[in-house]
């Protein structure tokens, strides 16, 4: 599972959730944002930068797999940022994000300096263990499949996170479960969490995906003509509930998307749009779906 992407992912659409976790007072004056560095081959995990100059920059880093230079490549990249930016918050912070401790580095020599601005987070040892909230979905990530749907389970029946009115939450749980079982289909996870029930066509994110849908499909129409009456049926469902999420999920990352890229997408099999979907949250631009693109379409 590739977790930069998906604690990328959560803490985009649940910045508060990161707060929590490195208990830090919340502002909505922070943005969270992957930052690129000019000229290298650094990129930043995250990043939270504030509006208000008066609030410290908090760089996020995620590492699940031992690396010996870890820290000497995540000081770099912070002061190249301070070089390459020159932002106003002078005051930063650094979290590090780790499984365990065992994954951690314990020789830090070379960065006493910047030790006062680190912070390390050891996830196994402050995530809640036998209550449920929202500091669990980074449980999800870091249990084995088994425990992952038990969480998951769980959290979902707590009175305050229920599926029908929290479709942030079942989105999140969706994907990172999707990222944990990827040859498993949606709908055998949804039964494993017994959601099978659900009716999503009444949730929010259902009716926006659906309005985007009716753009995307105007937008396709005048690229491809109208559809033969031999493509409606049960094909053309599933394809059309794959182009919805599809288009949701495209809009809220990249944005509106140009003309030649639409045509590629509208022009995937029912299979291909399925495999998009699963590969969505590995990109870290639109260059990387045009690249996906370019390879399979």
């Amino acid at each position: 599972m590739k977790t930069d992407a998906i604690f990328y992912q959560l803490f985009q659409t649940l910045p508060d959730l990161f707060f929590k976790l490195a208990d830090i007072p919340y502002s909505d004056s922070y943005q969270f944002q992957a930052a690129e560095l000019k000229q290298t081959a650094f990129r930043l995990d995250g990043l939270f930068v504030p509006k208000d100059a008066e609030l410290p920059l908090i760089f996020v880093e995620v590492q699940f797999q031992k690396d010996e230079r870890f820290y000497g490549r995540f000081f770099s990249e912070i002061m190249l940022y301070l070089y390459q930016q020159q932002p106003k918050p002078v005051n930063w912070q650094a979290v590090a994000i780790f499984p365990s401790r065992v994954v951690d580095v314990e020789k830090l020599d070379y960065y006493q300096t910047e030790l006062p601005h680190l912070q390390r987070i050891y996830l196994d040892e402050v995530l809640p263990q036998n209550t449920a909230n929202d500091l669990s979905l980074l449980s999800i990530i870091i249990a084995n499949e088994s425990k992952a749907i038990e969480i998951a389970k769980d959290l979902l029946q707590q009175p305050s996170f229920q599926a029908e009115e929290n479709t942030l939450l079942l989105n999140m749980i969706e994907t990172i479960l999707k990222y944990k079982l990827p040859h498993t289909p949606r709908e055998e996870i949804w039964k494993m969490i017994n959601l099978a029930h659900v009716d999503i066509t009444r949730t929010s994110w259902y009716q926006e995906g659906k309005e985007q849908g009716i753009l995307f499909g105007k937008e396709v129409g005048k690229l491809e003509g109208k559809l033969e009456g031999k493509q409606e049926g049960k094909q053309e469902g599933k394809q059309e509930g794959e182009l919805l999420l599809l288009m949701r999920l495209l809009h809220k990352r990249f944005g509106q998307l140009n003309s030649r890229v639409t045509k590629k997408i509208a022009q995937l099999s029912s299979e291909q749009l399925e495999q998009l979907v699963d590969d969505f949250f590995q990109f870290e631009s639109v260059k990387d779906l045009q690249k996906w693109l370019k390879e399979r379409a």
